[in-house]
């Protein structure tokens, strides 16, 4: 019995191995069909690839230079004006904390008023000792 089982799957291997060799066939021809059209496809990218490749490293190398270049200039700017913007920075930052504060004594300003108006009344209402020789 083992030995029918065996030689079944044996078959079945050997069935789909016909199978297999005709779509192994389809596949060689539509390799070979599309050969030419790879092979120019192929040649044109290289071409292509080889020129704009060349045209890229040209471009890379000037830009790259022109980038070291700006780069070591704003390094450079960087430094010398990096501690002017921090003075200036610490200016704008002591003007904020002190226009903050003007901003949280405003409302006291109408009872500042009021409290004016009362010193002038004061003033005016009251004699001033007269001096006497």
């Amino acid at each position: 019995m083992l030995t029918f089982l065996f030689l079944c799957a044996l078959g079945l291997l050997a069935f789909f191995g016909l199978l297999a060799i005709p779509v192994m066939i389809f596949g060689l021809l539509f390799w070979l069909i599309t050969l030419p059209f790879r092979l120019f496809f192929g040649a044109l990218g290289l071409v292509f690839g080889l020129v704009f490749g060349a045209i890229g490293m040209f471009f890379g190398l000037v830009f790259g230079i022109v980038r070291v270049v700006f780069g070591l200039v704003g390094g450079i700017l960087g430094l010398v004006l990096a501690p002017l913007f921090l003075i200036a920075l610490g200016l704008a930052l002591v003007g904020g904390l002190i226009v903050g504060l003007f901003s949280l004594l405003a409302p006291l300003v109408p009872v500042v008023l009021l409290a004016l108006l009362v010193w002038g009344v004061y003033r005016i209402a009251t004699h001033r000792a007269s001096p006497t020789f």
